[in-house]
């Protein structure tokens, strides 16, 4: 893959400095010129349906003079193209896999940017007697169980995602084993619980279904918004688009994407 010039990447990291630094982003464009090739950076569809990536293109353009090339994927197909270099950074949600390739060197300048809260929805009955639960593993447990015993249905996050990831993570890897054969038929036509962060449900909403959130805003009931440049691809813009992502103004996009987004630090 093509690596820029080194100068003009200089001159580009030391505009981004100077408006992060309070310095007015025209100042800076006047001496910046626009890259021609932007880093390809997959996204992750929940940052582009929230609008969070609008929000970002539209500072990007002001404050840098380009804009990164988006290429909406879930988040473990970011990761499988970050691995094999086939983009040059991703915006993915958070997930053990990226811990792996982080640990491999597969990926480097890993960041966090953003994050959004996840919730527990389901029926508006308590199918699940799960009402005065505060735990959100021990809630997620007893919606299996429920679920299991025919009480209850469980829509499980898709395979792989990092709702999934997180689902095993705080029930110990029960959800990964997914209801026993041995499970009794569900007789309820009330709404299936599920997870689904909030930047999802401010978008989609109940979809026609009566859903109630059982569980939010709860220690470890959440998602980060990550970025990481690919190993294999080096390029230059992605690892500028890292830092750029933490700098004022692309965080005053994640604050004006309240309440689906929040800032990494408050």
């Amino acid at each position: 893959m093509h690596v820029p010039a080194r100068r003009p990447f200089l001159l580009l990291s030391l505009g981004g400095a100077l408006c992060a630094s309070g310095m007015p982003a025209s100042w800076a464009r006047e001496r910046v010129a626009a890259r021609a090739e932007s880093p390809l950076v997959g996204v992750d569809p929940v940052l582009v349906d929230s609008g969070l990536t609008k929000r970002w293109q539209a500072a990007m353009k002001q404050d840098m003079g380009w804009m990164a090339r988006w290429s909406t994927l879930d988040s473990g197909e970011i990761l499988t193209q970050l691995e094999q270099g086939l983009i040059d950074a991703g915006l993915f949600l958070s997930h053990p896999r990226a811990d792996e390739l982080d640990k491999q060197g597969l990926i480097y300048n890993r960041q966090a940017v953003a994050v959004t809260d996840v919730l527990l929805l389901g029926p508006q009955d308590d199918l699940a007697g799960i009402s005065h639960e505060a735990d959100p593993g021990r809630a997620l447990a007893q919606v299996l169980a429920a679920a299991g015993a025919g009480a209850a249905r469980w829509a499980p996050p898709l395979q792989g995602s990092a709702l999934a990831a997180l689902a095993d993570q705080l029930t110990r890897g029960l959800a990964s084993k997914g209801l026993p054969i041995s499970a009794k038929p569900t007789t309820t036509q009330a709404p299936a619980y599920r997870l689904m962060t909030r930047a999802q449900w401010l978008k989609a909403g109940a979809r026609g279904e009566k859903l109630k959130v059982w569980l939010s805003d709860k220690p470890g009931l959440s998602l980060q918004a990550q970025i990481a440049c690919s190993f294999r691809a080096r390029h230059a813009g992605a690892k500028l688009l890292v830092s750029w992502l933490q700098w004022p103004l692309a965080q005053s996009a994640v604050k004006a994407s309240r309440p689906a987004w929040r800032p990494i630090k408050e």
